[in-house]
């Protein structure tokens, strides 16, 4: 009966020192993902997204004046 309370209180030890391991373990990999999950996100290199024009918007640029053309 003795023998058998050390093996059990033993097993115990082990498991409570694995779940300390496992919740350390676990903040360590939390803080991570908020880590992750709150920076801004980046392009991959080369990646260059193109504009898509608004066809009803004004156009911005101005037209070359007709009297500053040499005729």
């Amino acid at each position: 009966m003795e023998n058998e309370v050390k093996i059990l209180s033993s097993r115990v030890k082990e498991l409570e020192w694995d779940c300390a391991e496992l919740q350390q373990s676990n903040s360590e990999l939390s803080e991570r993902c908020k880590k992750l999950a709150s920076r801004q996100p980046s392009w991959p290199k080369g990646y260059r997204p193109q504009r898509r024009q608004d066809r009803n918007a004004p156009k911005s640029f101005k037209r070359p004046d007709p009297a500053g053309v040499a005729q």
